[in-house]
């Protein structure tokens, strides 16, 4: 495989944006991989990788460590997906911090519902799961191992030796509002997490 790009930490910033996916996939025309490490990020960058990496058709993903709410939509637009199996993959409704008037906050609430729309039906395209499922599952903040992963079509291979960890995205998982307590206990014992409890 000729290119490899990798996503670390959040999408939309730094490198982890659409512009420079394009520019990876537009100088990768064949065969592409993309390695995902990501706690998720800007819904609408996550919604715009997704449709570069469909429009090349030739991506594989390869996930290691976590792949979390938008960065799990870059992962599912690939043609084949591979993951590490001590990674983990999140699906949710996206959500936004946001100031504003009564009416641009209900606004801001549409949006995210056509998001979460847009969403569920491509997780839908890529696992054949119904979308009424897959909304119950991102309504819920559902967490996948591989091995889950693979049985519900998020994946297509597993890799790596499961008694060997990989490492995860340095986050605040104390955010979410259901993730494993090992990330939310590494979160805490980095020193990732804004408010760690007492």
């Amino acid at each position: 495989m000729a290119g490899a790009l990798h996503i670390n930490g959040l999408i939309g910033e730094g490198e982890n944006t659409t512009a420079s996916v394009g520019r990876f996939l537009e100088a990768n025309p064949g065969a592409a991989l993309i390695v995902v490490n990501s706690p998720g990020g800007d819904a609408h960058e996550g919604a715009g990788i997704m449709a570069l990496v469909q429009d090349h058709g030739r991506v594989t993903a390869q996930v290691v460590g976590l792949a979390a709410s938008a960065a799990s939509l870059v992962v599912v637009a690939a043609n084949h997906v591979q993951m590490h199996s001590a990674a983990h993959i999140m699906i949710h409704e996206p959500a936004a911090l946001t100031f504003g008037t009564a009416g641009e906050l209900r606004g801001e609430a549409d949006t995210l519902d056509k998001l979460t729309s847009t969403y569920a039906e491509a997780y839908s395209r890529a696992t054949g799961q119904p979308v009424a499922r897959i909304r119950a599952w991102m309504a819920e903040e559902t967490w996948l191992t591989a091995e889950e992963a693979l049985a519900l079509n998020f994946c297509d291979e597993i890799t790596g030796p499961s008694e060997r960890a990989r490492p995860v995205a340095a986050f605040d998982y104390t955010r979410f509002n259901a993730a494993p307590r090992s990330l939310v206990k590494m979160a805490k014992s980095k020193g990732w997490a804004q408010k760690v409890e007492a």
